[in-house]
């Protein structure tokens, strides 16, 4: 059994028994000031809220508060990466930025109209291209931002143009770009804008990644999926009335996510 599959079964194995976890061991716990509306983990392993007054929190691995951004417009699409340059994208003005690891922007980039109409999603892809879902002509769109150039163009298939208003996130990750369906399914494209496989997954509301292996919650059940072999797996039956809203893990730790309460857990080892 490979290092990533052995980690992708203990992290199912450690969900399952989530109630149980939090009665027995001694996590970090963390009153958060405001609601959070989403989550999110970098390559490092440090964590990052979205409250929903619109800020952004980052938390190192032991839960400690190390960097909070203004009250403002939440982004629409915001990606931690590695850590080191954070992406967002808001669609209100249709501009995307890096964040620094201080939660500071930098220049705000317009997406060019001549190249996207109606940019519904944008995401990074490696350190200077973006990914941008048009919902003008339903389209995938691969940019080379510094040169302007449009190096994929692929009309999105696998999801009817009309359930624009369903895809609540873009992430581009091993080669690989997924388009979440909100509480319905994941879309997976290849590097080319090719559809090339959708998990139903209802109830889906985030996904995240531990080496090769996509896991998520659907139906109060975590599931993982290797990107290469594509073999699956499952626990059901998650006891939904004590699960936090988000469950990420790195490799030294797993961060539950209540809406006003951070527990951090040390990951167990292989």
């Amino acid at each position: 059994m490979r290092p990533q599959t052995i980690h992708a079964t203990i992290f199912l194995l450690l969900l399952a028994s989530a109630p149980l976890l939090a009665q027995k061991a001694e996590p970090v716990t963390v009153t958060l000031p405001d609601e959070v509306v989403a989550a999110f983990i970098d390559r490092p392993g440090e964590l990052y809220l979205q409250t929903s007054r619109g800020q952004l929190q980052r938390y190192d691995k032991d839960g400690k508060l190390q960097a909070t951004s203004p009250e403002a417009i939440p982004p629409t699409l915001f990606d931690p990466r590695d850590g080191a340059r954070l992406f967002a994208y808001y669609r209100a003005n249709q501009q995307y930025t890096y964040l620094n690891p201080s939660l500071e922007a930098g220049t705000l980039n317009p997406i060019d109209a001549a190249i996207a109409a109606e940019p519904w999603l944008v995401c990074a892809s490696g350190d200077y291209n973006v990914w941008i879902l048009d919902a003008a002509d339903w389209s995938l769109k691969k940019i080379d931002t510094q040169k302007g150039l449009v190096l994929v163009e692929m009309p999105v298939s696998g999801i009817s143009a009309d359930q624009r208003e369903g895809i609540a996130y873009m992430r581009e990750y091993q080669g690989f770009l997924f388009l979440l369906e909100h509480n319905k399914a994941l879309h997976i494209y290849s590097s080319m804008g090719r559809h090339l496989h959708t998990l139903a997954a209802p109830g889906i509301r985030y996904f995240n990644f531990l080496g090769e292996d996509l896991y998520y919650e659907s139906q109060h059940a975590a599931v993982t999926y290797n990107l290469f072999s594509a073999a699956s797996a499952q626990i059901a039956h998650l006891p939904n009335t004590t699960l936090p809203d988000f469950m990420l893990k790195s490799d030294e730790r797993l961060f539950f996510v209540y809406p006003k309460r951070l527990e951090v857990y040390p990951a167990p080892k292989p």
